[in-house]
């Protein structure tokens, strides 16, 4: 997990880079059709997206790290009942049981 939030970080890091490369008033001084235009706002939000993504990931992952520390993990946030195996096996960031999900 702990590789996980390092991953996390930097591409959060990284995709933050690039949005505040491109989307400065430079970058759309150039562009001049409006398809460019169209195109490059595109491109900002899906990478804003991307960007929001990873942060939830992120604290998911920190949140889930938190649980293992104080011998959590794998307890139901819900009903404090067991999550079970092969939900944590699919979806390690996993807090509530199946029940509790729906």
């Amino acid at each position: 997990l702990a590789l996980a939030v390092q991953r996390l970080t930097a591409e959060i890091s990284a995709i933050d880079t690039d949005l505040a490369k491109i989307s400065g008033p430079a970058t759309l001084e150039i562009l001049h059709d409006e398809l460019d235009v169209a195109a490059h706002r595109a491109e900002l939000l899906q990478d804003s997206v991307q960007a929001e993504n990873a942060a939830a990931i992120l604290a998911q992952t920190q949140h889930v790290m938190a649980r293992l520390d104080l011998g959590l993990y794998g307890v139901c946030e819900g009903c404090n009942g067991s999550v079970g195996r092969r939900r944590l096996e699919a979806f390690p960031r996993a807090t509530l049981c199946m029940t509790c999900v729906h």
